[in-house]
């Protein structure tokens, strides 16, 4: 698996998309209608999704907490809650199903959802179908399978010259680092074993000449 994209919580979606453009980014929103996100692609590698909340109804969250199922919910719940800024983080599957990365995931104590059947009708009214597989708690990163039709451009560069990303810093405990360690194979992250400061630690862009 690979990095996939990085989640960055906004308050305020509007804006955020003005802000993310004036910087000189290409941004699209996720859908046409009422969107909750908007997305920054790159030709090649992860993307970043600017999130203003999950669209998960308040009464999913209460009666999953109710029946004690509240811990599957946590991920979601930290995403609607949290502060402006990095938040989560996905990794990708660049075909197929997620059911060997699940199984080994469960082999290592790594319990979550899998969701098989998840799609998106994006502004360019492509049906974008894909998969996720979305652990217990919030440390360990949420699997995807790519979506069915690959939304990202074709040799583009964004208007401030920034081609890709090129590295992501991650921070994770250090039994949750082995574990991910034997799922990837990208250049892109930089595993660091930290108990106490966990999530994204720092992105780094590759910009042209």
């Amino acid at each position: 698996m690979r990095s996939g994209h990085i989640i960055y919580k906004v308050n305020n979606l509007e804006l955020a998309v003005k802000e993310w453009r004036n910087k000189g980014f290409e941004v699209e929103y996720g859908r046409n209608k009422n969107p909750i996100n908007a997305l920054i692609y790159f030709s090649e590698g992860p993307y970043i999704e600017l999130l203003q909340n999950t669209g998960m109804p308040k009464i999913v969250k209460l009666l999953s907490k109710l029946f004690g199922k509240n811990k599957k919910m946590e991920r979601f719940n930290y995403w609607d809650t949290c502060e402006e800024g990095l938040c989560g983080f996905c990794i990708e599957k660049d075909f197929g199903s997620l059911d060997e990365e699940v199984e080994f995931l469960k082999k290592n104590g790594i319990k979550g959802v899998l969701f098989n059947n998840l799609k998106r009708i994006d502004t360019k009214n492509r049906v974008l179908q894909y998969k996720c597989f979305f652990p217990e708690g919030i440390d360990f990163p949420f699997l995807m399978s790519y979506f069915s039709i690959d939304p990202k451009p074709i040799d583009f560069v964004h208007p401030n010259g920034i081609r890709k990303i090129k590295k992501i810093v991650f921070k994770i405990d250090e039994n949750n680092a082995n574990i991910l360690k034997q799922l990837m194979n990208d250049d892109v992250l930089e595993i660091i074993v930290d108990d106490k400061e966990k999530g994204i630690n720092n992105i780094e862009y590759e910009k042209i000449n």
